[in-house]
């Protein structure tokens, strides 16, 4: 597991800080390598997505407010 430290100001913090934020964990973390290296079931159409990015993207909706699987889409 990566030594993440987590420290809270009373800064404001800008949409475009936090999501860079969200960028710079999901770097450390190297949960993107992880998440490649797992057995995920592969797109069967050229439409399709890659399991990796609806991962992330759904992650994203949560930390960005999602509370309910409508908000994510």
């Amino acid at each position: 597991m990566v030594n993440l430290p987590i420290e809270y100001s009373d800064k404001k913090v800008t949409p475009f800080g936090g999501m860079s934020l969200m960028k710079r964990f999901i770097d450390k973390t190297g949960i993107r390598d992880y998440l490649s290296a797992l057995n995920l079931p592969e797109p069967q159409s050229n439409a399709g997505y890659n399991p990796v990015h609806t991962i992330e993207s759904f992650w994203l909706s949560i930390w960005t407010g999602a509370s309910r699987y409508i908000h994510c889409d």
